[in-house]
């Protein structure tokens, strides 16, 4: 059976810190540090587990009527087990309000298979141009793509990103 546990109480948290930092280039994450000052009533990183073992990460936000999920791995050499989507679909099912997440675009083979993973999850592709703003105040921002488990249009659009921004990455959209 798929549990979560808050980071703060796991027992697994070298695993979650070696699977953050492996799972995810450095520019698509801020250190694993600075994780821990963030605001916890809007900031969560959960380790999954299954049964006592740990299996995968899940970090995302809270706002109002909307999750942002930042980062979601599975452990690799669990990958391609349905495992993930297992995960995926146990915290999606404790979600009234709109999710959203960033997704690489599709140029590489690995970037294919998010695309399809999370789209099978019913989430949908939006169309407005998007860019991750850099996490190390370097100006490294990353072409991405948001998809949604509710299709948006381009004011709600703006508006996730406006928040996004501002709560997640500290900028202005």
């Amino acid at each position: 059976m798929i549990t979560f546990t808050n980071l703060a109480e796991s027992d697994h948290s070298h695993f979650a810190q070696d699977l953050f930092e492996e799972a995810f280039p450095e520019q698509e994450r801020p250190p694993f540090s600075i994780l821990r000052q963030r605001d916890a009533g809007k900031f969560h990183f959960l380790v999954a587990e299954n049964g006592d073992d740990p299996v995968g990460i899940l970090t995302y936000w809270t706002f109002d009527d909307l999750v942002y999920i930042e980062h979601f791995a599975i452990a690799e050499e669990l990958r391609n087990q349905g495992l993930g989507k297992a995960v995926f679909l146990n915290f999606l099912s404790q979600q009234q309000e709109q999710v959203v997440l960033e997704v690489e675009l599709p140029n590489t083979e690995e970037a294919d298979h998010r695309l399809e993973f999370y789209a099978s999850m019913g989430f949908f592709q939006n169309p407005q141009p998007y860019v991750q703003p850099s996490y190390h105040n370097d100006n490294r921002s990353v072409p991405m793509i948001i998809m949604s488990k509710y299709e948006l249009d381009d004011d709600e659009f703006d508006e996730i990103r406006s928040i996004i921004y501002r709560e997640v990455y500290g900028v202005q959209a």
